[in-house]
């Protein structure tokens, strides 16, 4: 018997009927409220039905004799002792239940199913058709007469109003959730109590109405009868995605269309990869049906016909959910074969969400696709609110640009969910997905530091430094030290001993520095013995132990200062979080910032190739404490960042061999991007390095050979030049000539396709000149500039070199001086005001003041006013027509320093001035809002001021700190020619690919630069190097240093930078030959024999 808990027995008799049948049929796990305020408002009956939601009912003890009629379509008139009466019961209840979810959300932050019923306990069914009151009250949602006739017809009655509002998607209505509700209620509820023995035991209810994904198999005699079709439709729209084979096109179009309509019905429309609102009743889908060929791929729909008979005994089947028996796993394979369905994504896709998982996902096999779809099935297979597993993902990207591209499709897929099936907690997600850790792997050590950090010394305000030029002083000021007391104790003849400049010797160790942090070495840690032994005892000895002793120095003083100040310089962060995590002591902070104690959680990331040993170390660290499942994605071939610390062999260091059970590995090999054709070209370059001695590439083709699905060149196979062309170059004079010869003959063969009929998008169209240093990429702008063709470049770390910073320290230096005529005439004269204003009118006022004597200090104003005035005259022209200099200025006191220096900029808008070239103007506004982004991570943003922020812009652009800048997309009509480093291209790709620089040694070592290596040995660092000393061409070397071993593996490294190339191509590739170069380089690895 259900609990019941309220006041007086009522006098009601339909009330008191329904209250004894309800306590009657439901068993005690049943909560049964009457008559109980909400809101001022008391309603009739609330009962907690455990595992499935919260009824409120209305119960109305009308007898028939007294139901009138009924008005308006939405009111029953009924007869009382005062006359007629208006009645509408379903609004009550209604009301009631809206009052309640309020109440519950309000106070406990959940949701869930909470329904309403209407009871009318004396009145028949017969009597409710023929009074047309179904016409007011739905006969799903109202209980009547018979429905109380016994324990089957009122779970019945109850069941049909359930199956309704299950389509409401709430969240569940769990042991925990229903003690929640009960403690609003009740008194004496223990919510620290087994809520197990409370409700009862086994009681498990899902979240989901409807399957993650199915997949279908269709035979070739399989009819496709409409209960198929309808069903496919009806799980479709609730959310499923669809996996389809088919033995025939006709039953793929048969389904396509069903989908179509469904969609059209609702106002959406399919546009290729995403859902959306159809606007326009005359908008169509994309592409329509009838362009369908073998394959269709749309938002959560994947179809394709098979490419030839399947085996007669396999009939028609369904999986779902990704759960498959061997022997359906040895069809799907089959099918994998034989049809554009991949069953490598599909599998990494339904993995068990248990495991740890690595992916090896070749170039272009759509590893952004498998980890949205990898995050949606395990949203689904955690049974929860999908709001609440925006706490629970971690994602780590390799750059900043991919973790905006990551968060926008992710909130893309969500949207369209929501779309498709109209349930708010998709869009719910999509607000959430802000506030989800997508970020770099620095960003995520940021957000760490600066929520543990404070028993280490910094607070929650923490601030990113990346400039060198305090880092660079601090060199000097120890080093002038020491140089002056090793002067005392070996005499004034020491720096001569040292074999180089002292100014060298400053860059020198800057350059350490960097080198040592962008393998994530803790230099505050190392002692002098962890640079060995010079290789050669005799002489530079001195400068040795010079390094050993002033590089740990300056770090340790260094960030010292950087502490007092809550900061942290961006190139130390991974050693310091290393540091922090561990600390014995951290392990309980750590534990601290997970949100949700009993649940799982997961960590995405990309890029995986390109983490160096400490990262992976942290990253495996924090997993480990706060519960994360791992899904690393990456691809060792392409593991091109050796300089930043990153190794080819990262996987060793998951310990995957000492714990398989934990691990699932996986391999992605079905390509998307490049031509099938040219991949099986280049499969026969990647095999013959693979099967070399040295083993340049480690390449399986079993595992690692790219399955092409793209085909662009197939009618040019008795001309494969066409697409895959060596280019001979009798001489280095003769490289950008022939360069240029084949871009030509490129836009040529684009015209031709294009002028018959061929559609191409802007990508296909692209062309891209890759090479590997940023001087070739100059050369090739400027050489082929004066052969007639324009090539954009972007050679990166050039922010703070560009000219959008030196006019926002234009800028800056007026306002901080501005009543000092030689700043207020550079800004004038920038692209602020863009005045032309001879330097001579300034001189004579000068000289009209001066009349043969030295000038005062008052006599400037002259110049000053002069100056204004112009500058008044132009802002009074601009939209603020009251806007005056001197308001600027005066600003600056009562406002944040940014926001009165982003308001001068959306005055007077200097990217029209900088050019009319509108691709350049979208430059210019790209990276002022890069500057500021800088600035804001950079600076304290509450006690800015505009002196501060001089100092921090002059220090930025004196020491050349390397920041990217923005460059804007290229129009999708235009088809453009790009010159970038194989290392910007990752991640990208190019209809064409030339590469013009083939011939360099890759096993050279540049003698004049700086070479580091790392190791560890029994907990400590061993730091090898080697360099040149002054002019004389002398190298310096210690004994951990092996040249052999970085000869070998920077051989190894260029290898995967070409490989890289390479594949960004999507329709063809040449590269540029220069005769007689028998040398180990690109031009005599690249596969010629065709």
């Amino acid at each position: 018997m259900a609990k019941l808990i309220g006041s007086a027995q009522s006098t009601n008799f339909g009330e008191n009927l329904f209250i004894r049948k309800a306590q009657e049929f439901l068993d005690d796990q049943y909560i049964i409220y009457w008559n109980r305020q909400i809101y001022g408002r008391e309603f009739d009956v609330c009962i907690l039905m455990p595992g499935k939601g919260i009824l409120v009912v209305e119960l109305k003890g009308w007898r028939e004799e007294n139901i009138l009629r009924i008005e308006n379509s939405d009111t029953i008139i009924i007869k009382t002792n005062e006359g007629e009466t208006l009645a509408t019961p379903q609004k009550q209840a209604r009301g009631y239940r809206f009052a309640i979810e309020r109440h519950i959300r309000q106070n406990t932050g959940k949701f869930p199913l909470v329904f309403q019923m209407v009871c009318l306990p004396q009145v028949s069914k017969d009597f409710y058709h023929r009074k047309r009151l179904d016409v007011v009250l739905d006969e799903s949602f109202t209980i009547l007469k018979e429905d109380l006739d016994d324990t089957s017809s009122f779970y019945k009655k109850i069941d049909q109003a359930l199956s309704e509002a299950f389509r409401w998607k709430r969240d569940p209505f769990d042991s925990k959730t229903m003690l929640e509700v009960r403690n609003l209620y009740e008194t004496d509820i223990d919510l620290d109590k087994d809520d197990e023995s409370e409700i009862g035991k086994g009681q498990v209810h899902s979240y989901h109405q409807h399957d993650y994904s199915r997949f279908y198999y269709f035979s070739e005699a399989d009819e496709l009868n409409g209960n198929v079709i309808e069903d496919i439709k009806v799980q479709y729209m609730c959310g499923c995605k669809l996996y389809c084979v088919f033995s025939k096109k006709e039953q793929m179009l048969f389904v396509l269309n069903a989908l179509d309509v469904a969609l059209t019905q609702k106002g959406l429309v399919r546009n290729r990869d995403n859902i959306e609102i159809a606007f326009d009743e005359q908008k169509n889908h994309i592409p329509p049906a009838t362009s369908v060929n073998d394959m269709f791929m749309g938002f959560h729909c994947s179809m394709s016909v098979l490419s030839e008979p399947f085996g007669k005994n396999t009939t028609s089947f369904v999986i779902h959910n990704g759960k498959y028996n061997r022997s359906q796993e040895s069809i799907l394979k089959k099918l994998s074969e034989q049809s554009q369905f991949n069953f490598e994504q599909y599998e990494v896709e339904h993995a068990s969400p248990k495991k740890n998982i690595v992916i090896r996902a070749g170039a272009g096999t759509g590893k952004t696709y498998t980890m949205i779809s990898r995050i949606g099935f395990i949203c689904y297979t955690q049974n929860v609110p999908l709001r609440k597993m925006a706490d629970r993902i971690v994602m780590i990207t390799f750059t900043n640009e991919a973790a905006d591209q990551m968060e926008e499709k992710l909130k893309t897929y969500f949207r369209n969910c929501y779309l498709v099936t109209s349930n708010p907690d998709y869009l719910e997600m999509v607000s959430r997905i802000e506030h989800m850790q997508i970020s770099t792997i620095h960003s995520y050590a940021k957000d760490l530091i600066a929520q543990m950090g404070t028993s280490f010394g910094y607070g929650i305000d923490l601030s990113i430094t990346s400039s060198e030029f305090y880092r660079r002083k601090k060199i000097t000021d120890l080093l002038d030290e020491y140089i002056h007391q090793k002067r005392i104790e070996c005499g004034n003849d020491y720096t001569d001993k040292l074999g180089m400049p002292v100014y060298a010797i400053r860059d020198s160790i800057l350059d350490f520095i960097g080198k040592l942090h962008n393998k994530s070495v803790d230099i505050e840690t190392i002692e002098p013995q962890d640079f060995g032994t010079l290789l050669n005892s005799e002489g530079h000895g001195e400068l040795h132990e010079l390094l050993a002793s002033v590089i740990p120095a300056v770090e340790q003083e260094y960030l010292g200062e950087l502490l007092e100040n809550n900061k942290i310089h961006l190139s130390s962060m991974m050693s310091i979080l290393n540091r922090f995590i561990n600390d014995p002591d951290s392990e309980s902070r750590i534990r601290e910032l997970k949100i949700d104690k009993g649940a799982q959680q997961f960590m995405f990331v990309d890029e995986f190739q390109d983490t160096d040993d400490s990262q992976i170390e942290s990253l495996l660290r924090i997993a480990q404490v706060l519960d994360y499942n791992l899904f690393l994605v990456g691809d060792i071939k392409q593991c091109i960042y050796r300089f930043r610390g990153a190794k080819e062999k990262a996987c060793d260091q998951l310990g995957i061999d000492k714990n398989p059970e934990k691990w699932l590995e996986f391999s992605l090999r079905r390509n998307y991007r490049t031509d099938k054709y040219l991949l099986d070209i280049f499969d026969r370059s990647f095999a013959a390095w693979g099967e070399m001695d040295e083993e340049l590439l480690t390449y399986d083709a079993a595992k690692d050979k790219l399955i092409g699905t793209r085909d662009y060149n197939g009618k040019y196979l008795t001309s494969k030049s066409r697409f895959y062309r060596r280019l001979p170059a009798a001489n280095e004079e003769m490289r950008i000539p022939i360069l240029v010869e084949e871009i030509k003959r490129i836009q040529k063969r684009i015209q031709y396709e294009e002028s018959h009929g061929m559609k191409l998008s802007a990508k296909e169209k692209s062309i891209a000149i890759l090479v590997r240093e940023n001087w070739q990429a100059d050369m090739i702008r400027t050489d082929c500039a004066k052969l007639g063709i324009s090539v954009h470049t972007n050679t990166g770390g050039d922010l703070y070199m560009s000219q959008p910073a030196m006019d926002m320290l234009t800028l800056v230096n007026a306002l901080v001086h501005f009543d000092e005529a030689d700043y207020l005439y550079n800004l004038v004269t920038s692209n602020f005001f863009n005045l032309d204003i001879p330097k001579s009118n300034l001189y004579e006022i000068r000289m009209k003041i001066r009349n043969g004597k030295w000038r005062a200090k008052a006599d400037e104003k002259e110049q000053v006013n002069y100056l204004i005035n112009f500058m008044n005259l132009m802002l009074a022209n601009t939209v603020d027509k009251n806007n005056r200099w001197e308001y600027i200025v005066a600003s600056l006191r009562t406002q944040p320093v940014l926001q009165a220096i982003r308001k001068v900029y959306s005055t007077l808008e200097p990217w029209k001035h900088f050019s009319d070239d509108p691709w350049k103007q979208h430059y210019y506004q790209l990276n002022i809002d890069l500057l500021f982004e800088q600035l804001i991570n950079a600076c304290n943003v509450d006690r800015l001021t505009i002196n501060t922020l001089q100092e921090h812009l002059y220090n930025s652009i004196i020491s050349q700190v390397s920041v990217d800048s923005r460059t804007p997309a290229s129009n999708e009509e235009e088809s453009t020619i790009q010159c970038i480093t194989v290392h910007k291209s990752k991640g990208l790709e190019y209809g064409h690919v030339i590469l013009p620089f083939c011939s360099a040694s890759m096993d050279f070592i540049k003698r004049t630069q700086l070479h580091i290596s790392t190791t560890k040995c029994q907990g400590r660092y061993r730091i090898g190097y080697s360099m040149s000393v002054g002019n004389s061409g002398q190298t310096v070397q210690n004994d951990f240093y092996d040249e052999v071993i970085e000869k070998s593996e920077k051989a190894r490294e260029e290898t995967r930078i070409l490989y890289v190339a390479m594949t960004r191509s999507i329709r063809s590739f040449s590269w540029v030959e220069v005769q007689g170069k028998q040398n180990l380089s690109w031009q005599n690895l690249i596969e010629t024999e065709v």
